[in-house]
Formats: structure tokens, sequence, C-alpha cells
């Protein structure tokens, strides 16, 4: 038998039997229909999709296909995230119907974040994850961490002990089919062609690892979560539309008023009064879960303390059969089918997940309600307080006062300017120097990636024995200075050095920046070593062509640069 035989023998039935036992239920399967009372609370649910990538990123469809797509699977309002970008504000507001709610998703050391409701981005975003939060709070919005499990090692997040009220993107359908068998994935995609709602929802399961860690951070603190459909254009923006949703709970119908509706969305998914659902199973938009006593009553993301007659409930309309699992701080305590009632006698964090016969994946998986007296709940908002930074010290070691004989010059690229004149007069300090670099964009570059303007001074030091950088920069205006320093190459000369990063947020008022050297991170990927200060050769402030897209010229200044 020859080799190509026997590959044939072993590839054949391994596409052949997931496409036949997949395509057979592809044919018949439609939604399952819901029966049961719908909620009486006198909330308006509203569905929408979140985590969704255009043309300009890495999506095939355009800002204006996207939403036509939303529009035609049904959606009241879409969260637009563009790697890094917030080009697609211009489309904010209600397009066709459609709320469209533009942020941006972060990529950073870390893993990715979703940056949502921030003002306009006028600098770029930080790569490290706990300025990324810092910025994302600066601007006024709030942050999620991004398909956490990945599905690659370079998309997982590994910054789970940074501090802060960001939230969790518990559903990630990219995530999820990452995660499945090839066997599963195979079945899928033959079955796409004739049902892609059906196709799509046969590859999921339930994250358990996700969930994992959400239960434990929620044993901490608050923690929002959302689901996101991480569209890019395969599978279809409509089919990914009719497959995962969030649906929000709010006081009242959306009235078409752009800036109230989406003050009113953006709210209540950042709060946790949300949650997330499987629609290609079964419609999901009357599903409740509230803790009760007496005539008040909680949603989803409140805090209520704990009480003798303290309920909690959850149902709706819902498939027949379903069986609604309640858990407390990541066990299940009580299930029931259709409809659920447990006493809230236990404190801790509570969720809902609704499960579907024959389904692995939940159909609906709802954000926690936190039962928890006085002293705890205080406590848990502590937990989740941005830390607070603490003021940068004086150096220990001065490298440069900028006077004469300062080694800074200024470099950049052939189709940038800089000013020669590095060194002027200090505005702090009569007869003291500081340093100036005045860029502007003179040209236009076909190829945007070595746009570029620095300080840059080469000479060999020793810092061991230094725990970082710490000088002053004001600006005039905000920007995203990268600082930095080189360590010699391998055979020990500057020719080739490696380069170690960090960066900081400038201000029009002198602020004082330190930066730590374990807060440097490689440039070159597969650096698996530390950085050796024995072996500095060149040190460097500069901004690189994120600052361009934002700005053609400016001014940053810096002053008693040193180590601490």
């Amino acid at each position: 038998m020859s080799h190509r035989y026997r590959v044939l023998l072993l590839v054949v039935p391994a596409v052949v039997i997931p496409a036949v036992l997949w395509v057979g239920p592809a044919l018949v399967w439609r939604t399952l229909p819901v029966e049961g009372e719908p909620p009486r609370d006198g909330l308006v649910r509203v569905a929408g999709a979140a985590h969704i990538h255009t043309t300009l990123s890495d999506g095939t469809g355009t800002p204006e296909t996207v939403v036509e797509e939303g529009r035609a699977a049904g959606l009241s309002f879409l969260v637009i995230t563009d790697h890094n970008t917030d080009e697609g504000r211009s489309l904010q507001g209600y397009r066709d119907g459609v709320l469209v709610l533009v942020g941006t998703e972060i990529s950073t050391h870390q893993g990715h974040l979703l940056g949502l409701g921030m003002r306009p981005l006028s600098f770029p975003l930080a790569r490290d994850a706990r300025k990324a939060f810092d910025d994302v709070r600066h601007l006024g919005g709030t942050a999620l961490v991004a398909h956490p499990a990945g599905g690659r090692d370079d998309l997982a997040w590994s910054g789970w002990d940074l501090a802060g009220p960001w939230g969790l993107e518990v559903l990630n359908l990219d995530s999820m089919w990452r995660e499945a068998s090839w066997f599963t994935v195979v079945g899928g995609l033959a079955a796409y062609p004739l049902n892609p709602d059906y196709a799509i929802a046969s590859v999921l399961d339930r994250p358990d690892a996700v969930l994992s860690r959400w239960d434990t951070l929620l044993r901490r603190r608050k923690v929002t979560g959302l689901a996101g459909v991480d569209a890019h254009g395969f599978p279809s923006y409509r089919s990914l539309f009719r497959v995962l949703r969030n649906y929000v709970l709010l006081d009242s119908p959306l009235v078409g008023d752009s800036e109230r509706d989406a003050v009113a969305v953006l709210d209540a998914l950042t709060r946790g009064r949300s949650y997330m659902a499987v629609e290609a199973l079964a419609p999901a938009g009357a599903f409740f879960f509230h803790a009760a006593r007496g005539n008040e009553t909680w949603q989803m993301g409140d805090t209520v303390p704990p009480a003798e007659d303290l309920r909690l409930r959850a149902g709706g309309r819902l498939p027949r059969g379903s069986r609604i699992e309640l858990y407390l701080d990541g066990e299940i305590v009580a299930d029931g089918r259709e409809s659920l009632e447990f006493p809230a006698r236990m404190p801790g964090t509570y969720r809902i997940e609704v499960r579907i016969a024959g389904w692995n994946v939940p159909w609906i998986v709802s954000n926690p309600i936190h039962v928890y007296g006085a002293a705890e709940a205080a406590a848990r908002v502590q937990r989740a307080a941005w830390p607070v930074v603490p003021r940068p010290p004086s150096p220990l070691r001065v490298l440069d006062t900028f006077a004469e004989g300062s080694d800074f010059a200024a470099e950049s690229d052939g189709g940038t300017w800089v000013d020669p004149e590095v060194r002027i007069p200090s505005e702090r300090a009569p007869g003291h120097n500081a340093a100036r670099l005045h860029f502007r964009a003179v040209t236009t570059r076909p190829d945007p990636a070595f746009i570029w303007s620095a300080l840059v001074d080469r000479t060999r030091r020793d810092l061991s024995g230094a725990a970082g950088l710490v000088f002053d920069i004001k600006a005039d205006s905000e920007y995203r200075v990268r600082v930095g320093l080189w360590e010699a190459g391998r055979d020990g000369g500057a020719d080739d050095p490696e380069w170690w990063l960090s960066s900081v947020r400038t201000s029009t008022q002198w602020r004082r920046h330190a930066i730590p050297f374990a807060d440097l991170h490689p440039v070159e990927p597969g650096v698996d070593r530390g950085l050796d200060l024995r072996r500095v050769v060149g040190l460097v402030f500069f901004i690189d062509r994120g600052t361009y897209n934002y700005v053609p010229e400016g001014t940053i200044w810096f002053d008693r640069l040193g180590t601490y």
C-alpha cells in the first residue's frame, strides 16, 4: 500500500465523518421556542453586539457594512472596537436605527483590552496594560479584558494581578472556536453553508477556564462580564450577531437620542446590569434574574445586604426543560427547571447559567448579584479601586542636566523635521537648561512604520544597581512618549543593540515620571532573558507613527534626567 493511499485512508474519514454528523442537524435545526411568563420588573431589555472589527483595522467589512449587518440581524446597538484606533467615531450615534458606539481594542504586552466610553483619542494608548488602564481611565472610559483565554499564547491575558475595576470578556466567539477540537471545527465548517447560526453555535463549549477565573476575581471585587463576538468578517457579521448577544436592562426604552441612549447602554454594560446570551439556541430577550425583599428588588450588577427574607429569583420565557443553575462564589448551590427561587442568606457573589439539553455551551450567562454586608461591601469597593501612584523619587544619580556638553541629539526619519537645537534655557530655573524635541512631519512617507523623531544619547553606561530612570517632562499637548535604552548586541558592540522600552503620557504641565527598569519590555519578540544594565549603549526618548496619526507637529521638553 502506497504512502499516499495510507494518508487518504486516515484523512478522508477524519473529514467525512464529522461533516456527515453535522450536516443532518444543520438541515433541520431551528432556534428553540420559548414559553413562560415574561418578566414583570418594568425594565426594558435591549440587545446588541460588542467587540467588532471593521476595515479600519483587520475586519473585512466597512463600518457602514457592519451597521447594515447589525440592523439586518435585529440588533439595537453595536460596539465597534477596531485595534488601537477610534477612527470610526464619525459613525457614532444612530445609523439606520442602530445605536453605534465606538471604543477600541488596545494591544498590550499582557494581552488585549477593550476601552469603552472614552473621549476621542488624541494620543496612542500605552502598550503596558497598567498604563493602558490609566489611559482609559484618563479618557473617561471603562476597560475590559478581551479574549482572556486567547486561543493563542500571544492573545491570552497575563495581567490577572493588576489592580483596578477592570471587567472581563467572559464569552468570546473567536477564542471559543479556537479552543474547539479539530473534529468539531471540521463539522462546523461543513454545516456552515447550510445553517451558519447552527454551525457556529455547534463548535462552542462552556469556557470553563474563563468562568473559573471570573469566579475567582468575583470573590474579591466586582468584575463586569461581557460577551464579545470578536467579529472580523468570517464567519459573517450577520451570523455572529445572531449567535451571541449582550442584553442590557434599561429603566426606559431607547428614544433615538444618540447621547442619552449611549450613556444608558454604556452604563448598563459597564456596571454589569446585563446578561450574555447564545441567541442561536433560543431568543433570550425575556430572561430575568433579581434579588427581592418585600417590595424592593435589586438587579444584576447590584450589591445588597444578606437577610433572612432576601430571595434570589430567575426565570422568564425559556425553552421547555431549561435548567437554571445558581452559582455562589463559583459553586452550584441550586438549580431549577424553567424557574428558580433561592434564599440568599449567605454572603457571596451569585450568578446564573441557563443550560439547554444537548448543548455544552450555556444559553445564558448572567452578570452577578453581590450579597454582602456593609463592611465587606466597602472592602470590595476598595479592592476594585485604582492603585495610588507613588510620588516619583528624586534622582540619586544625575545622568544629564542638558547643559553644554550633553550628548543628547535630535534624530528622525527622512520625512520628519526636528529642530537640531536640543538644549534651551529652562523656564523653571534661570541659568539652567532643559532639552527640547520639536518635530514636524514635512513629507508623506509610503511606509508609515518608519515615522519617528527622537532625542538620543549613545553614551555607554553601566546602570547596574539602579532601580530605574527618573525625569521631568512637559509638552504642548498630550503625547505617548516612548522611553528606554539600548543594550549592547550579542557581540558587545553598539551596531546591533537590543531595544528595551516603556512609555509615559505627557501633560501641558511639568510632571516627574519614574520608569522602573523592570517595566521595560524588549522590542524584538522572543527575548527570554532579563535586561543587562551593565551593557547600556544608549538612552532614547521618541515618538513613533502613532503620534503622527493625531498631530503633525509638536514640542516636548525634558529636564533632570537621572536614575533612582
